[in-house]
């Protein structure tokens, strides 16, 4: 980026950012920024420059599917995406695509060119729907699902996400996102101690899946969880090997408990750098957890949720002073 961009008004976007990698049909780029309702300020978050969070792209003619896949290539390989990305804290909102079905969504999300992410240990129950695409969470809707971040409790998680909305409800059913970095600069502004604390101790999770699959956003079962390569026929000590191989691909600390049940423990970093930025970024699911044991009572004696599942439990702990 040159130091005297033209930018535009309504988001701080570089203009070079959208036109030059694409005018071959007519005088205008395939996107055009949007206001987004509830946008922030990306200087509000303690980065040194100011842009909207989330940016907002609308495709400006009509496309057909190979068309917008195309394009969007072309938009990935030119470094654009990445340079946004990195600009707008984040998240980009993209309207006006081609996408009618689950296949559709898919070879779309596949023209950005991520690597596939491979879940290990997923808590909330999701049907495949297409090649890499999944249902989010199948909980009750009446049941919320608090700010987290992606496998946050793991070390094994994504670097990019992307939602798609294929059936629009009535009313409600927007996914609110929360600045990481935003969250990791007010929690050292306000409450300085507690930031101290997560960044030098990390935190611990403790996450006990059940035989049976659970009718709830807080989890599901065992195998749901970790039985990928179990097949039906296998006998009890020969799925549970298998079990424990996948569980070893991000913890060592596992416990299986006599109704069969499975507990697996996680210490991870809470405060991390985001490399493209090089800012300071809350990660993990403190957040969600503490407002889901809320929500069900499950803070207080004999700490279990009113819909009968255990507490899901995530405490501080110093990264260097090892577990046996």
């Amino acid at each position: 980026m040159s130091s005297t961009q033209i930018v535009s008004p309504q988001s701080g976007l570089p203009s070079s950012a959208l036109a030059s990698w694409d005018r071959s049909n007519d005088n205008l780029p395939l996107f055009q920024p949007f206001n987004v309702p509830g946008q922030q300020d990306t200087a509000n978050f303690g980065l040194s420059w100011s842009s909207s969070f989330p940016l907002g792209l609308q495709v400006t003619r009509r496309l057909n599917l190979d068309e917008s896949i195309d394009a969007i290539r072309r938009f990935t390989k030119s470094g654009s995406l990445k340079q946004l990305v990195k600009r707008h804290g984040g998240a980009i909102l993209i309207r006006g695509l081609p996408i009618q079905t689950p296949d559709d969504y898919s070879r779309v999300a596949h023209a950005f060119g991520f690597r596939p992410h491979i879940e290990v240990g997923r808590p909330p129950l999701r049907t495949m729907l297409a090649p890499n695409v999944k249902t989010a969470n199948e909980g009750p809707p009446e049941l919320p699902i608090w700010p987290h971040s992606e496998y946050g409790w793991s070390t094994i998680n994504p670097a990019w996400l992307t939602f798609c909305a294929l059936q629009l409800p009535e009313s409600g059913g927007a996914t609110p996102i929360t600045s990481a970095i935003y969250v990791a600069h007010e929690l050292a502004r306000q409450a300085p101690r507690f930031f101290s604390e997560l960044l030098g101790k990390g935190v611990k999770y403790v996450y006990r899946y059940t035989v049976n699959p659970l009718v709830s956003n807080t989890g599901t079962s065992v195998r749901g969880a970790y039985g990928q390569e179990v097949a039906d026929k296998d006998d009890e000590e020969t799925a549970r090997r298998k079990i424990e191989a996948e569980v070893r691909r991000h913890s060592e600390r596992f416990e299986w408990h006599e109704d069969g049940s499975l507990s697996v423990t996680h210490i991870v970093p809470a405060i991390r750098i985001h490399d493209p930025t090089e800012a300071t970024v809350f990660f993990g699911n403190v957040t969600s957890a503490w407002g889901r044991s809320r929500h069900h009572g499950a803070t207080r004696p004999p700490f279990r949720g009113d819909d009968g599942s255990a507490t899901r439990h995530q405490n501080y702990y110093r990264m260097d002073d090892g577990v046996d």
